[in-house]
């Protein structure tokens, strides 16, 4: 019992955190989409990340290194994730891009039931369809048609759609392998992996020195970006060794009302029209938290 009190615990840090990172994230990255500072704040996002975990790591052993091979595939998969979701941030309205990003719990629904055989409930099911439901809604109320129509040609939000499978593909990896390395750990490697290939983009397009050049311009938000993305991610997978996968991440969307109304005081967006939908989205993780 006290171990699933801590993993809701977790869960609810890891809320707070992806919160304020998504906020973060869009102040880092270039509004005009430019692709190398783009890809160097995403680098930054995780190597920061890798080096704010790597002295938590120290503290535990290694059993094996069997672990290695699945968490590089997954790493490659997160690569692609992380610099569709830094480029959805840093180009789309915030409060736009944000419950797209919230259906990554529809997709994690279907993805643990084909892929680790996690039940599929009657609650489950009406989640998904109140989600889908919601995204409908999110541009046009009056309008779901044109609401899907304009997310569809929106290239901050098709870049968020190609976040979260990209992702969700990653947490499918990530949740069956994990029950043999300790969490910290995992991350670490994971993130260090991550950074590798970011780096390895960043030589082949010959902007390896943006790397200083970004840091230096925005050094605060730098720190900030890797601080929250390293233990938002190391909240999620203490909170996935006790609970199942298609119902940690859904949690995890309850950020999305905090990140809205910072989208709205900061940036002065728009948020009433997104509202209704954003609620429906939010209505559907939760009775696929409720998983009965």
């Amino acid at each position: 019992m006290i171990l699933i009190i801590v993993s809701y615990v977790a869960l609810l840090a890891r809320v707070i955190l992806i919160a304020f990172e998504k906020i973060i994230v869009r102040l880092l990255g270039d509004r005009e989409g430019d692709a190398d500072i783009n890809l160097t704040a995403t680098f930054l996002f995780f190597v920061i990340g890798a080096l704010i975990l790597s002295p938590l790591s120290l503290f535990f052993s290694v059993k094996g290194i069997e672990f290695l091979l699945p968490c590089y595939l997954s790493s490659l998969l997160y690569t692609i994730y992380a610099y569709s979701f830094v480029t959805a941030l840093a180009t789309g309205e915030t409060s736009l891009v944000t419950p797209v990003y919230s259906l990554n719990g529809l997709i994690l629904v279907l993805f643990s039931f084909f892929l680790l055989s996690e039940p599929l409930t009657l609650t489950k099911i009406t989640g998904v369809l109140l989600m889908i439901v919601g995204v409908s809604l999110l541009k046009d109320i009056r309008n779901p048609l044109y609401s899907l129509k304009y997310l569809i040609s929106n290239l901050p939000a098709r870049m968020m759609f190609l976040a979260i499978i990209s992702q969700s593909l990653g947490r499918i990896i990530d949740k069956h392998y994990l029950s043999n390395i300790e969490p910290v750990i995992y991350a670490t490697v994971l993130y260090f992996f991550i950074s590798f290939n970011l780096f390895l983009v960043l030589l082949f397009r010959r902007k390896v020195t943006m790397i200083k050049k970004v840091f230096l311009e925005k050094p605060k938000l730098s720190l900030a970006s890797g601080f929250t993305n390293g233990f938002s991610y190391l909240f999620l997978l203490y909170a996935i060794q006790r609970l199942d996968l298609s119902v940690a991440e859904p949690f995890t969307n309850l950020s999305v009302i905090i990140t809205l109304l910072f989208s709205a005081l900061i940036f002065g967006e728009n948020i009433a029209e997104k509202l209704p939908g954003t609620i429906i989205i939010l209505v559907g993780g939760w009775l696929l938290y409720l998983n009965f």
